[in-house]
């Protein structure tokens, strides 16, 4: 790849544009989401506190990053799917027990490179294929919008959000020797990773007409997918590593799926076919 995918983001707390924006809506803070909105997004929790997200990969397995769950005990863990509100049980919720934590090839602790796991759980999700899902995954799509959404911080220093949020970017092309603010080379590897912000002087495109720019994701966000609509079918292309605040000016990180095609699938087995309606 000879460039940089540069993302223009939306709100601490993973937020921003609803998918389906009103005219005159404000959306500074984001969009809580509704059940069945983003049913492939998961909680993952420790002594029942959300820490981190993730998404389901397929009956048994959850993607997220290395850096939330290495060092964990998997018997500690759990995983909450179908769920909209960390306060109120969610008619599809599921909570699961973890059997084990597998984190990616060559992943780097210190610098954060190669950030992808897998937990693989004791028991299968139910899907309905409504309310509770599995994700695609493929390489990001510069034409096409990405929504973000986790339980993050809605501030710097904030604790997480009681409610699932979303938010849509947009995307714009850096060259491949740009840094992703503070984090430059190695901390930022252009090829297997994606940079996400909406700092004025990154972004030379415009957001859409009617859009307020604010902030990015922020803590207990890592782990959460970024994901864009192709063909009708929802493909997470990135999952957020880590952002260096949660401001109009923050940078955040995102490893890049697609380059882990071959370990995902070694792994944790081809995804399901999806059944025809």
């Amino acid at each position: 790849m000879k460039s940089v995918l540069l993302l223009v983001a939306v709100v601490c707390s993973v937020t921003g544009l609803p998918a389906a924006l009103h005219d005159n809506e404000r959306i500074f803070g984001g969009e809580v989401a509704a059940s069945g909105d983003f049913p492939y997004v998961v909680s993952i929790t420790e002594n029942d506190r959300h820490f981190c997200g993730g998404f389901i990969y397929s009956t048994r397995w959850i993607v997220t990053t290395a850096f939330c769950v290495v060092g964990k005990t998997a018997s500690k863990l759990k995983v909450v799917v179908g769920q909209v509100s960390a306060i109120n049980l969610d008619p599809n919720e599921q909570k699961m027990s973890v059997y084990t934590i597998t984190p990616g090839p060559n992943y780097n602790s210190t610098l954060k490179t190669n950030d992808i796991a897998l937990l693989k759980l004791t028991a299968d999700i139910v899907f309905d294929y409504v309310n509770v899902d599995f994700v695609a995954y493929n390489e990001l799509d510069n034409s096409l919008p990405v929504v973000v959404m986790g339980w993050g911080a809605t501030f710097d220093g904030g604790l997480e959000s009681v409610n699932l949020r979303s938010g849509e970017v947009s995307v714009n092309l850096m060259t491949k020797d740009s840094p992703c603010g503070e984090y430059a080379s190695p901390q930022f590897n252009f090829a297997t990773m994606i940079c996400s912000s909406n700092n004025p002087v990154a972004t030379t495109i415009a957001p859409p007409s009617g859009v307020d720019i604010a902030g990015s994701p922020g803590q207990y966000d890592e782990g959460s997918p970024m994901v864009q609509d192709v063909g009708g079918v929802a493909t997470a292309v990135g999952i957020l590593s880590r952002t260096d605040g949660c401001s109009t000016d923050s940078y955040g990180i995102y490893t890049r799926i697609s380059v882990f095609y071959s370990w995902l699938v070694n792994t944790a087995g081809q995804q399901p076919i999806r059944p025809t309606p």
